[in-house]
């Protein structure tokens, strides 16, 4: 039961933090959810042990993960409510949007729409097409998206 949690966090958190440096899971999870998790009760030589699993189960395994368990699948396609990371202009042409949570995606349109706000709150949805759309929660505007990273 620890292993596929495990792995729903690192589809979930330590994918995107991965770029910038090696994994600590006390980085990649919320206060919160290390103290739940029980975490918050282990030694420093305990959580680098895990740290040092998951650095090595996300390069290993987690690739096979993502494309076989139907858990990890239904965690992806599931809706994302998030922040855009920073200033936030609208939209106008083709625009890439960084989240808080580290996904990163963009619109390819020629439509136009101009609204000023910092960490705007946002929520991407799927369609019964497969298709997203991201909705600006402030104004309800909305765009299709595609998901980059």
């Amino acid at each position: 039961m620890l292993r596929p949690c495990l792995a729903l966090l690192v589809m979930l958190v330590v994918l995107p933090a991965l770029s910038a440096e090696d994994p600590d899971i006390r980085k990649l999870m919320t206060e919160e959810e290390f103290a739940s998790a029980g975490l918050d009760r282990l030694s420093s030589d305990e959580l680098d042990v895990i740290n040092r699993w998951l650095l090595r189960y996300t390069a290993q395994d987690a690739p096979e993960l993502i494309s076989s368990s139907p858990a990890v699948q239904e965690v992806s396609r599931a809706d994302v409510n998030s922040r855009i990371d920073g200033a936030f202009s609208g939209w106008n042409g083709p625009t890439r949007f960084t989240l808080q949570n580290g996904q990163v995606w963009e619109t390819n349109t020629t439509r136009r729409y101009d609204y000023s706000a910092t960490d705007p709150e946002v929520e991407i949805t799927r369609n019964w097409m497969g298709v997203y759309r991201m909705r600006v929660v402030d104004t309800g505007q909305s765009i299709n998206v595609r998901r980059v990273r």
